[in-house]
């Protein structure tokens, strides 16, 4: 049974992280490699230099399904529409969005911040895709709120095969329920902790209390369980360089923040 719940508790808690992952992923594009701008996209922009603007804003509403509110801030290096803007290289770009979604997860808030970024222009006005194929860091704040998670959740219990899975957040901590099946038995599940980011790279349950069918686990049953799920999420598996900075839980709501540092 301990095989069969710490398997239901994992696939939960990477449910809830990992779509966060996907959207860092999707706007921080691949490693950063040898690239030299179009110059037929580059002719395009410096006729209307205001085409930037607006393939951002276009990806950014495809990517999030049209979110209620998007602003973008684009600042030159030096003034709008020089050189470096029709090749797509600028000081900062700043994105900030709420109420959009990714993987049909409602994202509250979700901001990302590109320094010293080098924007692949062909992609962007042809593809409708943000690829920054070198910048200086990129850094992203999401906010997901318990509510939206819970809607989520429910809507993925049969492929993580985990009945009325919920979670309730509270000041540092959270809650996480469902139940399972082990053989022909119907196995109830309730644990309580919270997440941490370790050196940037991995995330890690921590569980404060467990019930198994309402009934208090012992320490030891609870310290096998967290050993057999941690680390809930390795970020070295996917094929970008990101970091998570921290994953703080309020009352009500999540908040992920991530980093990723270029070369230049």
């Amino acid at each position: 049974m301990n095989i069969k719940l710490g398997q239901s508790l994992t696939k939960l808690l990477t449910m809830l992280v990992l779509i966060v992952v996907i959207f860092n992923t999707a706007v921080s594009g691949a490693d950063e490699k040898n690239y030299t701008p179009d110059p037929a996209i580059t002719a395009r922009i410096a006729e209307n230099p205001q085409l930037i603007h607006e393939k951002l804003t276009s990806s950014m509403n495809k990517l999030l399904d049209n979110p209620a509110t998007l602003t973008i801030e684009i600042t030159p290096y030096s003034a709008p529409g020089d050189k470096d803007c029709i090749e797509g290289r600028f000081k900062k770009v700043v994105v900030k969005t709420s109420q959009g979604k990714i993987e049909k997860l409602l994202l509250h808030q979700a901001d990302i911040e590109f320094e010293n970024v080098q924007l692949d222009t062909k992609k962007l006005l042809e593809e409708d895709k943000i690829d920054p194929v070198s910048m200086k860091n990129i850094n992203m704040d999401v906010i997901i709120r318990e509510t939206d998670m819970n809607s989520f959740l429910e809507a993925k219990s049969k492929d993580i095969k985990v009945n009325n899975p919920k979670v309730k957040l509270l000041p540092d901590t959270m809650e996480l329920s469902g139940s399972t099946k082990y053989g022909m038995v119907k196995v109830e599940f309730w644990a309580t902790g919270k997440l941490s980011v370790v050196e940037g790279r991995e995330i890690h349950f921590h569980a404060n209390r467990m019930k198994v069918n309402r009934m208090t686990m012992p320490r030891s049953f609870v310290g096998m369980i967290i050993k057999k799920i941690n680390p809930v999420l390795n970020l070295d598996k996917f094929p970008f360089k990101l970091n998570l900075k921290e994953i703080k839980i309020n009352r009500g709501e999540m908040n992920f923040t991530s980093y990723r540092k270029g070369s230049k």
